[in-house]
């Protein structure tokens, strides 16, 4: 499959390397609006075909698909026009900034029986695809909270929010992990004045079953930490991404009632933790595993774990969450 990457910067650069070491891709192609980073790109490997505007891309015959490392407010009418185009396409997180254009694209793939793929690449993060399989009513139980936190001393996105840039990590990985939809997005943040956008947010979701999940996303944190704590009524579950190897822990307890000493009917809730579990899990790249997804969804027809759709969940959810921070944190319903 010849194939053409679109940007070359931060994570354009790995998604290159893991390009050109797919076996079941053939010439790669690059295009970037800057000289020097697709003289960086071309020194490093040689043997991939440098393109000098996205016209050419669009119009190339041997290019069957795409992939779009670019900023998020240039997704829609980048995509759109591949799309049109016939090339089918694999586009960075997040999908788009507005739900109306997550539809006109989704169906545009659709009607051309064209491949559209977002790389959420937590979802095909081997401890993640792990950590699924858990999330049973005879494992942990039902869940009860999920409690996010994904913050760093950060690289500001001149385009989107930190909500969008990565509060959407997070909601992809409990999308994954919960069948159930949430019922309302409320969201609060801290607008950065140099900035001009968001740079700290909590998101809350919550679901008619009880769960409540907490997000919180900031890039002006002076450590890193991305971790995530699902609470189970069988089993409480750790997963941190920092971690080299042990990314999941499982913790076993017992929830106990007593009375208060006294002897008044007030009742005290005691945890007791019991074993804990460190669980192996696959250590392959993930990325690796998005771009073999991809290949596979061209070739087969298949639809991929992260398409068009469930990308359209997260844009829908952002989108609310938007409007809530805009509303000083309503609470804002979802369909």
């Amino acid at each position: 499959m010849n194939i053409c990457l679109i940007g070359h910067g931060y994570w354009g650069s790995n998604l290159l390397r893991t390009m050109v070491e797919t076996d079941a891709i053939g010439r790669v192609h690059l295009f970037d609006l800057s000289p020097a980073k697709m003289e960086a790109a071309l020194g490093k490997y040689p043997q991939v075909v440098a393109l000098n505007s996205f016209d050419e891309v669009v119009s190339h015959a041997e290019i069957e698909a795409v992939v779009c490392a670019t900023p998020s407010s240039v997704h829609y009418p980048m995509v759109k026009r591949l799309l049109e185009a016939g090339k089918h396409v694999l586009v960075e997180k997040p999908f788009v900034l507005k739900e109306v254009h997550a539809l006109e694209l989704i169906a545009l793939a659709e009607q051309r029986n064209l491949t559209l793929m977002v790389d959420h690449i937590f979802m095909y993060n081997p401890a993640v695809q792990q950590l699924r399989s858990y999330i049973t009513p005879e494992f942990v139980g039902r869940v009860n909270y999920i409690d996010a936190t994904r913050i760093n001393l950060g690289i500001y996105q001149h385009d989107t929010n930190v909500l969008w840039d990565l509060a959407c990590h997070d909601l992809s990985i409990i999308l994954h992990l919960i069948d159930e939809q949430p019922i309302s997005v409320r969201a609060i943040g801290r607008v950065n004045p140099d900035h001009g956008a968001e740079d700290l947010t909590y998101l809350f979701l919550s679901y008619a079953s009880g769960l409540l999940v907490h997000i919180n996303s900031s890039w002006a944190s002076p450590v890193k930490i991305r971790k995530m704590i699902i609470g189970g009524e069988k089993r409480m579950i750790i997963y941190d991404d920092i971690e080299p190897t042990n990314k999941l822990v499982i913790y076993e307890y017992d929830l106990r009632q007593k009375a208060e000493e006294n002897g008044n009917k007030v009742r005290l809730t005691d945890y007791r933790l019991g074993d804990i579990t460190i669980p192996k899990h696959s250590l392959r790249e993930p990325l690796k595993n998005v771009m073999d997804e991809f290949v596979s969804s061209v070739r087969t027809g298949k639809r991929p774990l992260s398409d068009g759709r469930n990308a359209l969940r997260v844009v829908r959810i952002l989108e609310k969450a938007q409007e809530s921070l805009a509303q000083g944190g309503a609470v804002i319903p979802l369909a």
